[in-house]
């Protein structure tokens, strides 16, 4: 049965991040029935300049394994797991000895356990992992590429595109019924999964702290959109659209203009909680 998990990396170290800004990250496990998952792990505002090694700490109903990353921009790998009722994680910086940079878990909560298990963990790794980096990559591109035609592939393309759908009829949904509080908890998992579906825009990441956005091209044209969060002491407190544009291709008193390499955006800022358009305060 087709399965997928969403982990919200959250940090737990302020060591490990850039200056003045937060590390975050999510970890994204899919199961389409079999005895392996694939995971995909991507990190914002790590310091990645200090020395040590990356890895990712896994609690499978209180079993522990241990991965290290190769990369913190979307690595991508399998494992031999298809049970993810109850997954802890733990993004530990490995140097002289171990040290936990941010934590997450779904269900069952063995971070703990994981902690006390760190420098033991992160001298193992899941069976197989001895093979050649090509048989990794196989291991690890083999669902997607199995049987693909050009149709299926449009297909797939086309269907991501749903999750925008989705997050828009949750839009209408909040408004249609009067909503005038907690938009952001309304539309929290449809928000998500576009999250999931469209690649990071880092530009616009690395000019917030404590922020995250995606680059949402439109199916039929060269143009597109960014869709972002900013958050304050661990909470949303605003969704984010942005156009790119020229700081003289727009006026409109809703949309504030944010200068920014390598395109400036006319963005809206809306608020959390309420739902409404609103002024941006204390964030930026």
């Amino acid at each position: 049965m087709y399965c997928k998990r969403i982990l919200i990396l959250q940090q737990t170290n302020s060591r490990f991040a850039e200056r003045g800004k937060e590390l975050c990250g999510l970890v994204k496990m899919v199961n389409n029935g079999k005895s392996e998952t694939t995971v995909t792990v991507f990190v914002t505002n790590a310091d990645v300049r200090m020395f040590g090694e990356w890895w990712l700490l896994f609690s499978f109903d209180r079993v522990p394994a241990a991965r290290q990353l190769d990369t913190l921009n979307n690595c991508t790998f399998v494992i031999p797991q298809e049970k993810l009722d109850n997954v802890s994680c733990l993004l530990v910086k490995k140097e002289d000895r171990c040290f936990e940079a941010a934590r997450a878990h779904l269900g069952d909560n063995a971070c703990d356990a994981l902690y006390r298990q760190m420098d033991a963990l992160a001298r193992t790794a899941f069976d197989g992992d001895d093979g050649s980096a090509y048989e990794q990559f196989v291991a690890s591109t083999e669902n997607y590429y199995a049987g693909a035609d050009v149709d299926k592939l449009r297909l797939q393309a086309h269907n991501r595109y749903k999750s925008v759908s989705d997050y828009s009829d949750a839009f209408e949904r909040f408004y249609a019924t009067g909503g005038h509080a907690d938009y952001y908890e309304s539309v929290k998992n449809e928000i998500s999964r576009v999250f999931v579906e469209f690649p990071p825009y880092y530009p616009l990441i690395r000019k917030y702290g404590e922020s995250f956005f995606v680059r949402i091209d439109f199916p039929k044209s060269d143009k597109y959109f960014v869709l972002g969060v900013l958050q304050k002491d661990g909470r949303v407190r605003y969704i984010c659209y942005g156009l790119p544009a020229d700081r003289d291709g727009l006026s409109d008193k809703d949309f504030v203009y944010v200068d920014n390499a390598p395109t400036g955006f006319w963005m809206l800022f809306q608020d959390a909680d309420s739902g409404q358009i609103s002024a941006i305060n204390g964030l930026v």
